[in-house]
């Protein structure tokens, strides 16, 4: 049975259908051999170039069928209103430099949203109206944190670390560094990674390369989840995934 996922970040059938950057052929062709089909951000030319395709800074998924988009991606709209999803767009453009540029950029933890959200677009905090707020210092909050479970994350942020802990979601610390983000210093682990099915978690390159992977493959063992890396390159963050389609086991 073929339907839209109903947790955001939180698949529990296998992933049909995605949205992610699409510059990046090692993983798409994986996606492609997973039969997962990938609705690809465009370009955004106003924000910094290394992150303008990431599906973490223009899109916002909400659960079920309800996403939220930067204005500017109209071409990823229609395709999504296309296969039934209700699609609402930012009330401007995504735009200028951090941290003006992170509108959609939040974890999303079952009734839990955790973000800066002084700089959150109007229509997303409209959206979020029942939601129980978490402010966080960090603006990339979802490029920084990997959801594993609706109370159990991985990221690479202290305050968010400490924030998580704060609201009795199970987090697990890791270093900075051993992931590529070109015209940066590094990536962010949830930009270089995601849920492709209720206990699979994919990798853009290899996690066995990090310093930390012995921690990360124990985290994930203890909350129930195998992983599976796209190529041996170097881990890179693409911006993320954001599952939206997923095919359930009939009862």
């Amino acid at each position: 049975m073929i339907s839209f996922v109903e947790n955001t970040n939180l698949p529990c059938g296998k992933v049909k259908a995605l949205i992610c950057a699409g510059n990046d052929n090692e993983i798409l062709d994986f996606f492609e051999s997973h039969g997962i089909e990938a609705f690809k951000v465009s370009s955004n030319e106003n924000i910094d170039s290394s992150v303008s395709s990431h599906a973490d800074m223009s899109a916002l998924h909400l659960g079920r069928e309800r996403i939220i988009v930067d204005k500017m991606q109209v071409i990823l709209k229609h395709k999504l209103e296309e296969i039934g999803m209700t699609v609402f767009e930012t009330s401007e453009k995504i735009s200028g430099c951090y941290p003006h540029d992170i509108k959609l950029n939040f974890t999303l933890l079952g009734r839990r949203a955790f973000g800066k959200f002084g700089y959150a677009d109007k229509v997303l905090c409209e959206l979020l109206s029942g939601k129980e707020i978490i402010s966080v210092r960090q603006g990339y909050c979802k490029c920084s944190v990997l959801v594993v479970r609706e109370n159990a994350v991985i990221t690479d942020d202290v305050a968010i670390h400490h924030k998580m802990l704060e609201n009795d979601v199970d987090s697990l610390l890791i270093n900075k560094g051993d992931i590529s983000l070109p015209g940066h210093e590094y990536g962010f682990i949830g930009g270089a990674s995601g849920k492709i099915s209720e206990n699979e978690v994919v990798f853009f390159g290899n996690i066995r390369n990090h310093r930390d992977f012995e921690k990360i493959n124990s985290f994930l063992a203890k909350h129930g989840c195998d992983f599976v890396c796209t190529d041996d390159g170097c881990l890179r963050d693409i911006g993320g995934i954001i599952p939206i389609v997923e095919e359930k086991l009939r009862n």
